[in-house]
């Protein structure tokens, strides 16, 4: 069962733990299910999600959301439930530190007052988390040796993806040996073909080279050699392989170059 609807019947307060943010006047909670708007402001949309005909507040959505993310971030709010809008979101009032978040987003700059008065008054925004700063240190003469730039890495970059520099060498050989293994074996089948040999090369032989990488040299030695080019039977099941093959190459060079598939 839903706990806002209850909150709001009850107009009593409630702690919203953990908030996260879509954007600079939105709220979510990890103890209650819907979404919380904050009241009385009206923060930039996010790309895209302006609706038709509506006039959003101008400026920029990513600073919104950062700037009310870093007044959250670690605490636990103090909300009171005050109302729905025309979407079916509640509205709150929510505080921490026992200062209003609606007030100190409009103290930012970073939203503007829309919907309902408040009464901020002089409210300056709460303080962000303190980051531990370095012990000043006494000044170094300059080194004598060349200065080494160094990358500096963002704290919410993602972990980078594991090195394997010897993998498509190895792949390469693979192919190449197997193709050839596969081009041979049909050769073979051919020649006895035409000796009309008893013993000839299993199609399934011929598949299972196909499957392991085998499927190019397969294709080439059908229309080189001519030889099973008029087989369905035999076409049908090398068909299915080349596509899955094909299909799980595609995959893999996705998800090689999409760093978000990863």
């Amino acid at each position: 069962m839903s706990l806002v609807p209850l909150l709001l019947a009850a107009a009593t307060s409630f702690s919203c733990i953990a908030p996260t943010h879509h954007d600079g006047d939105n709220v979510r909670c990890t103890n209650v299910e819907e979404s919380i708007r904050l009241q009385g402001i009206d923060a930039p949309e996010m790309p895209g999600a302006c609706r038709p005909g509506r006039q959003c507040t101008p400026g920029d959505p990513y600073a919104a959301r950062d700037h009310l993310r870093g007044l959250t971030r670690g605490r636990t709010l103090t909300c009171t439930a005050e109302d729905y809008d025309r979407y079916g979101r509640v509205i709150a009032r929510c505080s921490v530190d026992g200062v209003d978040l609606s007030c100190a987003m409009i103290a930012s700059g970073l939203a503007v007052p829309r919907y309902a008065n408040l009464d901020c008054g002089n409210v300056a925004a709460p303080s962000e988390p303190e980051v531990a700063q370095p012990a000043p240190q006494q000044p170094m003469a300059e080194p004598e040796w060349p200065v080494i730039d160094r990358v500096v890495v963002p704290d919410d970059a993602p972990p980078a993806a594991m090195q394997f520099p010897d993998w498509p060498w190895l792949a390469a050989g693979w192919l190449a040996l197997i193709n050839l293994l596969t081009y041979i074996m049909f050769a073979i089948d051919k020649a006895r073909s035409r000796t009309a040999r008893l013993w000839r090369v299993p199609e399934r032989w011929l598949h299972s080279l196909a499957a392991l990488g085998g499927s190019p040299a397969a294709w080439l030695a059908i229309h080189r050699l001519r030889h099973k080019s008029a087989k369905g039977s035999f076409k049908l099941p090398l068909l299915l392989i080349s596509g899955l093959q094909i299909g799980a190459l595609a995959g893999g060079i996705w998800w090689w170059l999409d760093p978000l598939a990863r």
